[in-house]
């Protein structure tokens, strides 16, 4: 409850007459890394077997510019990773790069230390998919994705001058993926997604301002 106190507090001060967030010309250095990975042991009696489980990797580095006062746009490079086994030794294995530009605007809403910075964010991705075994790689699929983020729940808290916390608990985004067979360009498998997430427990990220 006092989260959700918090959220609502901030959304009804957004009308009130901002100060200067940061200045036009300042830059910052962002970004990301994640990984995780899992495994499991099937157990018949004295007998146990262990079972290869997923792993995910991504990278993504960002840097912003304010092209005035308050306005700032950026620019994010991403890398994800994902294998997913089939069986002891098969896997699938999914290499993706993205190029993620966009824009957030910030609202002071206290002490030129806290912000309200929704924004909108572009997602142009590429990559592909390959079937592996021991002795053989097939490709599966080239992927090309497009997404449009709109942050609704993004806000910035600035402890000191040259570094800030953002955290964002909520977005509105569209993604459309296609994906083709190498084999036969004429196939192919389109998905339309549409989410809205909202998460009181927020995303964080840490900025660092130069």
């Amino acid at each position: 409850m006092k989260r959700i106190a918090i959220v609502c507090a901030l959304m009804c001060v957004l009308g009130v007459t901002t100060l200067s967030a940061q200045n036009q010309g300042d830059m910052y250095i962002s970004g990301s890394i994640g990984m995780s990975g899992s495994n499991s042991t099937e157990i018949a009696g004295n007998i146990s077997a262990k079972q290869p489980g997923g792993f995910s990797l991504s990278i993504a580095p960002q840097f912003g510019y304010f092209i005035i006062d308050n306005l700032e746009i950026h620019l994010g490079l991403a890398y994800n990773y994902t294998k997913v086994p089939s069986g002891s030794t098969d896997r699938t294995n999914t290499n993706m790069f993205f190029i993620q530009p966009g824009v957030n605007y910030y609202l002071n809403v206290f002490d030129n230390r806290f912000f309200y910075t929704p924004g909108l964010d572009l997602g142009i991705g590429f990559g592909g998919q390959n079937y592996k075994t021991d002795n053989t790689k097939v490709k599966v699929a080239n992927i090309t994705q497009f997404s449009i983020s709109l942050q609704l729940l993004s806000f910035e808290f600035r402890p000191v001058d040259n570094f800030g916390i953002s955290f964002r608990a909520g977005d509105l985004t569209y993604t459309f993926k296609q994906e083709a067979d190498p084999a036969d360009k004429s196939f192919k498998t389109n998905t339309n997604s549409f989410n809205f997430g909202l998460n009181l427990g927020a995303s964080l990220g840490f900025r660092y301002y130069f």
